[in-house]
This record gives C-alpha cells, sequence and structure tokens, in this order.
C-alpha cells in the first residue's frame, strides 16, 4: 500500500469536525483540534501496520441475493487472502490477490481467476465487496488512489462514517482503540455488514472491550443470538431462502427451547433438505426482556424461512415433474 499523506488527511478531519455528529451519553469528547490529531496519529499507526488479520461474522446482500457466514481476512502489503465461510450451508470460498490478480476458489467447476477481485466475486457469487477498498475500510481508512472521501468524525476523531466511491461506511468503536469493531457498509441496493472478533497485528493499540461488550459477556446467549440475528435479514426472510436455494443450500432454520426445532414445518422436512442450522443463542432459559425480544425475533425469521424455503423447494419438484413427461415424449 502507497504512504498516506497525513498532512491532507489531518486537514481533511480539521473541516469535517464542525459536522460531528452529537456524541451519546458517555462517550469521550475532546476538543477538535485534540480530535483531529488524534485521528490523524491514529491513522498513522494503522497504515504504518502493513500486515494485520482479522476473524469475523460478515452479512452481504446485494438485489435480493446475499449470504452470511464467517471471514477471515489476511494482508501482507498489498497481497491479501479472504476465506468465507457459511455455517448453515457449509459452503466456503477463498479469494487470494493483489493489484491486477485475483484467485477465488470453492466454486463448482474448479477455482476462478480474474485481473480485478470485486468483479470476479460478483460475477461468481452475487456477493458486490468492494475488495481492494474494503481492506482499507475495515480499519477506519479511505481507500487510497481511489476517489476523494468524506470523512465524519466522532467525538474523539474515530470516523463514525466515511463516503467514498458511492459507498457509505458506518463504524462502531470500542471504548478505545485503534480499530473499529463492526462497520455497515452500503451503496445502491448492495449492503455488506461486518462484525469483528478480533484483529492481530494492524495497529500499536489493541481495542479493549467497551462496558456494553463486558455486559454481553455475562450473557452468553444474549450476545450469541444478537450475533447470529445481526447476519440475517430480518425483514426479508424469504429472499434469504431464494438466495440460498439458488445457490444450492437447503438447511432449514431451527431453534432451541425445551427442545430444538426447525419451526414453520407441518409434517416433517420436505424432499431435499439437507439439514437444520440451529441458532446460538436459543434457549428455554430467558435472560431478560432483551433476549425475550431476539427470541421472538429468531422464531418470527425461523417460520417465514423455513416456510419459504420448503414451498419453493416443492415448486422445483413440481416443476420438474411436469417438465418430465413432455421431455420424454420428444425423443
Amino acid at each position: 500500500m502507497r504512504t498516506a499523506v497525513v498532512a491532507m488527511l489531518a486537514l481533511g478531519l480539521s473541516a469535517c469536525v464542525g459536522g460531528a455528529v452529537k456524541p451519546s451519553a458517555g462517550e469521550t469528547v475532546v476538543p477538535a483540534a485534540d480530535a483531529a490529531q488524534r485521528e490523524a496519529a491514529r491513522a498513522l499507526r494503522v497504515r504504518a501496520g502493513s500486515e494485520w488479520s482479522l476473524t469475523g461474522r460478515i452479512a452481504v446482500s446485494n438485489a435480493g441475493k446475499g449470504g452470511s457466514g464467517r471471514i477471515e481476512w489476511t494482508q501482507r502489503g498489498e497481497r491479501f487472502e479472504v476465506a468465507l465461510s457459511a455455517p448453515v450451508t457449509r459452503q466456503s470460498w477463498r479469494l487470494a490477490g493483489g493489484p491486477g490478480e485475483a484467485r477465488l476458489e470453492g466454486l463448482e467447476g474448479g477455482p476462478r481467476s480474474g485481473d480485478n477481485a470485486a468483479a470476479l466475486l460478483l460475477e461468481t457469487t452475487g456477493w458486490d465487496i468492494p475488495v481492494e477498498a474494503l481492506g482499507n475500510w475495515l480499519r477506519g481508512l479511505p481507500a487510497e488512489g481511489s476517489a476523494a472521501a468524506k470523512l465524519t468524525p466522532g467525538p474523539d476523531g474515530r470516523p463514525l462514517s466515511i463516503e467514498q466511491g458511492g459507498w457509505t461506511i458506518a463504524y462502531q468503536w470500542p471504548a478505545s482503540g485503534d480499530l473499529p469493531s463492526r462497520l455497515d457498509a452500503r451503496r445502491a441496493s448492495a449492503r455488506v455488514r461486518l462484525i469483528v472478533d478480533e484483529w492481530e497485528g494492524g495497529a500499536a493499540a489493541a481495542p479493549v472491550a467497551s462496558r456494553d461488550e463486558v455486559w454481553e459477556s455475562l450473557q452468553p446467549n444474549v450476545a450469541k443470538l444478537r450475533n447470529e440475528l445481526s447476519l440475517l435479514n430480518l425483514d426479508d426472510p424469504a429472499g434469504d431462502a431464494r438466495a440460498n436455494l439458488a445457490q444450492g443450500r437447503a438447511r432449514l432454520i431451527g431453534v432451541c427451547g425445551f427442545s430444538c426445532v426447525a419451526p414453520g414445518i407441518e409434517g416433517g422436512a420436505s424432499a431435499g433438505i439437507d439439514g437444520i442450522h440451529y441458532l446460538e443463542g436459543t434457549s428455554d432459559v430467558v435472560e431478560g426482556d432483551e433476549h425475550a425480544r431476539l427470541l421472538k425475533q429468531a422464531m418470527r425469521y425461523a417460520i417465514a424461512y423455513n416456510q419459504s424455503l420448503v414451498a419453493a423447494l416443492k415448486a422445483n419438484t413440481a416443476s420438474g415433474s411436469a417438465a418430465a413427461p413432455s421431455a420424454s415424449a420428444s425423443r
């Protein structure tokens, strides 16, 4: 990666501070000039760390298509390797490359190669992920060698959002540290949401758990279920089912209470189902009002998702049966 022009970054931040979003209760607020200096120093530290990695969870949607799963990103200078795995479908991909080259493995028919990682991923999976720029955006930095960026700083100088190349990336940060804990990138109908579980390298200061994260550790099922649901399109479970089925993935969604079930299915699973993914954090032990609300969301989603998946499988089977006689008659 090219060396950042730190002076320009600091100047741009100073110009943006006047439009900072009002901080919420408990956030650290520092004078505007100090905030800009802090952010310039953070950006310098982060860019100096050219070798880094993260593990986390990702959810991608684009015009009704999408998916979710685990992500492992490893960066070595301008070389990257990204592993994506979907626990619901047990499918995985591995994308590796650098400037002007990319190779995607894990596809039916064998690996694919191209000169643009983002275009290769979109063409083969339908996932619209700006891979080259994301290496910077993940760390709360504008992408280098790209369009001009607009930064909206938070009360301590770290970005609340970055707008660049038609994308808007919103951030959540830990109480302290150089690297964000969550991002939500959007452009038109495309959306990429990522939750970071662990960073390695890439900055002088590692994130420190916030009070919310400490509280979540005391409520494991609440945290687990919240994380599971963050990777699903709760507004369109039928869309998730169609997208998964279109890629040959036909696992039901299950929830656990006194027993573990796949709700919404009457008379047993339909032909073509290849398993059940049980949402972590569902339980017959309700850990407060927040957990109760999440359990209701999980149940509503699972019912709608499973019914849509089974209906689509039955429609596909009926269509195949109807086509069979005409195919044999034409021989």
